[in-house]
């Protein structure tokens, strides 16, 4: 690489990376905003946000990296066109064209990196934070259920206890209706709720109390005593209500999507299988877009008529138009008009094209391109 190339590329790098940090805190913020019930819940310790935060960086980086990197493109070859400098290279025989090639390396770099973290990264990064927004949600619970008051967030139960300390009940009263046909009264001298594994449910712990149950519709009524009684709840929609996560589709894995695929087909569930192939390219497609936006940077910041403030504005407009252009390649894919390894590679395509085009237009001006 010349000197040229690392003078372009330190250009593009450094409002790359500034541009990289701060949308990434904004992606950041927005998220412990979206689930300030749950990671500012009366269970949950700095040391959990913070962990939950790390673990869906590689999710947020997906969305940020692409734009970062045409904004940093974009202003790099926009400082070189402001101070003249493209125009010293070309009174030096050097064409416009020739600052292409640093962006597009560049841009083949950061896309096999957003390709990496799309495909064997993120699914694992999601699944941890999942995981830990459960156990995150499952504390809160157990925190919540205040003395004197009635709790009925678990579904099919409602808990009162006189006195509630450090997640320990005393005089509890506990009714279960998680079965409508038999419902059951619980009333025990201490209890609490523990977290059990990384699923939905919960160990419900009663010791020294009785239980009544009654057959609807019947005479039948039973009610013995116990020492001590354990019972697992299911949080059910007390849980995936409060995690976004629950049923986020970035977790599943390349092998995992075509599995389902698989399954779907010999099923002939027709919708479910473009619907899980739609997933896959995606993954692909998205971190891809990153070459097309290495083909438009460069022209777009050569346009000097409208300085920087055209650069990000233009910027913001073709993140805008590749989400439109992919969401219309699944609505695509979902009727069936393409398949999906064409449909959600469609934004790339035509982003390419116009990226091209302009590029060559931009080599036919010659130094009047920048003028």
């Amino acid at each position: 690489m010349g000197l040229i190339d690392r003078y372009l590329a330190r250009e593009i790098l450094l409002p790359f990376a500034a541009a990289l940090l701060f949308l990434t805190q904004i992606l950041l913020a927005t998220q412990i905003l979206g689930q300030a019930d749950v990671l500012f819940g009366s269970g949950v310790s700095l040391v959990d946000v913070g962990l939950v935060m790390l673990s869906l960086m590689p999710h947020l980086l997906g969305y940020v990296i692409p734009v970062a990197f045409l904004l940093g493109v974009v202003l790099g070859v926009g400082r070189l066109a402001e101070d003249r400098e493209v125009v010293a290279l070309g009174a030096a025989g050097l064409s416009p064209v020739r600052l292409v090639r640093v962006p597009l390396l560049l841009g083949l770099v950061v896309a096999a990196l957003g390709a990496w973290l799309s495909l064997s990264v993120e699914p694992a990064s999601i699944r941890a934070a999942r995981l830990r927004l459960n156990d995150v949600v499952k504390r809160n619970v157990t925190n919540d259920v205040r003395g004197g008051t009635f709790y009925d967030q678990i579904p099919g139960y409602t808990i009162y206890t006189e006195r509630a300390r450090g997640g320990r009940w005393e005089n509890v009263l506990i009714q279960d209706r998680s079965n409508p046909d038999a419902p059951m009264l619980a009333l025990s001298r201490r209890g609490r709720l523990e977290p059990v594994g990384a699923g939905q449910d919960m160990r419900l712990v009663l010791e020294e109390g009785e239980v009544h149950r009654e057959e609807v519709g019947t005479a039948d009524y039973a009610s013995a005593a116990f020492g001590k009684a354990e019972l697992l709840v299911g949080l059910g929609t007390a849980l995936s209500d409060r995690n976004v996560l629950a049923k986020s589709s970035r977790e599943a894995t390349v092998s995992d999507l075509r599995a389902r695929a698989a399954a779907a087909r010999e099923k002939g569930d027709v919708m479910e299988v473009r619907r899980q192939e739609g997933y896959l390219h995606r993954k692909l497609s998205a971190p891809l877009v990153v070459v097309a936006f290495a083909l438009l940077g460069v022209p777009l910041g050569a346009e000097r008529r409208g300085g920087r403030a055209f650069g990000i504005g233009a910027t913001f407009l073709l993140v805008v138009l590749h989400y439109l252009l992919l969401r219309g390649g699944e609505v695509l894919t979902q009727l069936g008009h393409l398949p999906a390894a064409l449909a959600l590679q469609l934004p790339n395509l035509v982003l390419g094209a116009a990226g091209l085009v302009l590029v060559l237009l931009m080599a036919r001006r010659g130094p009047e391109a920048v003028r």
